[in-house]
């Protein structure tokens, strides 16, 4: 700080503060979450973003408030993970491009910097809900503009803490199915989680010990975006993608420990995530020494699910299929998770399929690295879920390609997309005939309740099976095959020509053959197929047609 003006160092800090502090939050914020499916995932993506942005500030020599301003909002973009997380990145990104501006950030500043941070959050979301991180975010500036002429900088930072805390208070009577959880909305009070950080560094609070940045400069390692040229063999620094799950954990594991291997990591590979609990990891980094990162993780637990991959190599077979290649008119990128899924979108065309979905949301650099390995003029994105639709729409930035983003919420309108995909058609084309190709499909999904709650009028306890339609909860039980059938049957009554249904990892063929009996026997005009689709979380995905 100097007098009462924020420096480069100080907002450095700041954003150090925020992020430890948003990690210790996470499983707060992912607790939030409305519906009771296991997709609490706010936090985490929140998080995972703003790692991108500790990642990139820590790179920084020259400590000024433009050059952190600018790898702010380089971080997140890059990092950005489901809604919660672009809407961030975009809030980032408008304050850093005010910030930027000057060598010092006074009360003035700062406020036009939020007010800025609004205006590009809320042109980057297409219909804007209010009751969500972009009304905390849009009160708070609108206070702070009116304000920051009377304040100081720290008096700035309260007074937006308190009007945040208010807003947030009332989004429950924005958006009632907020109101009917009991909960407020997890964005918001994620983002006051990282305003509480800007307020401990202008307050001079010291920052616990087990709150401590992810990144540091002795640890960070060049950034993704900033070489030379991906598909450069010579340019991969870590030869090996290397990914695995620690489960089983010891019992003397605790948060500590597993900062402690995700500081280990660091030292010896980049593009490092560490992401889960005392009850399962999961580590992805690209390194030199994949038996190092094995027996670092083995002093945690038993290692599932082993994957190492020579980038090296891989990056020679795609420079040698590139110049092979002709550059093709359209290429398709699908987000799915499961083999048979995946298989299923393969066999319709798709270039490329991107694991993620529920409980895991691609992020923008994610996405981008896909479609950028695609030898085709234009690329069409399926992002299959509602969540990741946002992202795929910014990776625009990353790519010369023309992308369309079909705005697919689930696997099966992905799927329905794909049956009007047409290889020879330019991406104008297929954008137009497979945006109106999934408009008469339904889904429905078959999963399980992770907490108790009340919604619709519907007592739901943890453990508790659900059958969802179109997002809805129309059904419960304590059995899968039952809650499953009576899904079906809801379904029917609006789409009954052919129902396909997908069964997942936690299922047998036969389970789902036998579902698929009952059906034909319930709806003996109705066609039924069985395709397994492999997908963790839903034990059923159902189309109907």
């Amino acid at each position: 700080m100097k007098g009462n003006k924020i420096d480069g160092i100080t907002l450095k800090e700041m954003i150090i503060a925020a992020a430890t502090l948003l990690e210790a939050n996470k499983q707060q914020l992912n607790d939030l979450n409305v519906f009771p499916v296991p997709d609490g995932d706010t936090g985490t993506n929140m998080t995972l973003t703003m790692k991108s942005v500790l990642k990139e500030i820590s790179a920084v020599s020259n400590i000024t408030v433009p050059a952190i301003s600018d790898a702010l909002a380089k971080g997140a973009l890059k990092g950005a993970r489901g809604n919660s997380g672009v809407i961030l990145s975009q809030i980032f990104r408008g304050m850093a491009r005010q910030m930027a501006q000057n060598e010092l950030v006074d009360s003035m500043t700062f406020a036009a910097a939020m007010r800025q941070g609004v205006e590009t959050a809320y042109k980057a979301v297409m219909k804007p809900k209010e009751g969500t991180i972009l009304t905390v975010a849009r009160v708070m500036a609108e206070k702070a503009v009116a304000s920051a002429k009377e304040l100081d900088i720290i008096e700035l930072m309260d007074l937006s803490l308190i009007t945040g805390e208010e807003i947030l208070r009332q989004t429950p009577e924005m958006l009632p199915v907020l109101k009917k959880a009991g909960v407020v909305d997890a964005g918001g009070q994620g983002l006051l989680i990282i305003y509480n950080g800007f307020k401990m560094v202008l307050h001079g609070e010291v920052i616990p010990e087990n709150m401590a940045p992810l990144y540091t400069e002795a640890t960070a390692q060049q950034s993704f975006f900033e070489t030379a040229d991906v598909d450069d063999v010579e340019n991969i620094a870590f030869a090996y993608c290397t990914e695995f799950f620690v489960q089983n954990l010891f019992d003397y594991v605790g948060e500590n420990e597993v900062s402690k291997l995700r500081d280990k990591l660091s030292r010896i590979g980049d593009s490092l995530v560490v992401v889960g609990d005392t009850d399962l990891v999961k580590v992805h980094v690209h390194t030199n020494s994949p038996g190092k990162a094995l027996q670092y993780a083995l002093m945690l637990g038993e290692l599932e699910h082993v994957k190492i991959e020579n980038m090296v190599q891989q990056n020679r077979e795609v420079q040698e299929r590139k110049a092979q290649q002709e550059l093709k008119e359209v290429g398709v990128v699908a987000v799915a998770s499961g083999d048979g899924l995946v298989n299923v979108f393969k066999d319709l065309g798709v270039d490329a399929v991107i694991s993620g979905g529920q409980t895991m949301n691609p992020s923008i650099e994610d996405i981008s690295s896909e479609l950028n390995k695609i030898s085709a003029k234009s690329i069409i994105i399926l992002p299959n879920n509602s969540n990741i639709i946002l992202a795929a729409q910014q990776t625009q930035e990353f790519t010369d390609k023309k992308i369309f983003v079909i705005p697919t919420k689930t696997v099966p309108q992905g799927i329905a997309a794909m049956l009007a995909y047409n290889q020879d058609g330019t991406g104008d084309e297929n954008a137009e005939s497979m945006s109106g190709a999934f408009e008469n499909v339904l889904t429905g999904d078959v999963t399980y309740a992770v907490r108790d709650t009340n919604m619709d009028d519907k007592n739901i306890h943890q453990g508790d099976i659900l059958g969802l339609s179109e997002g809805e909860i129309t059904c419960t039980g304590n059995n899968i095959e039952e809650v499953a059938f009576e899904l079906v049957k809801h379904l029917s009554e609006k789409m009954s020509d052919l129902i396909t249904i997908y069964y997942g990892k936690e299922r047998t063929k036969e389970q789902a053959d036998q579902l698929a009996e009952r059906v034909k026997a319930e709806l003996p005009d109705t066609d039924v197929e069985v395709l397994d689709g492999g997908q963790p979380v839903y034990y059923y995905i159902i189309s109907a047609e």
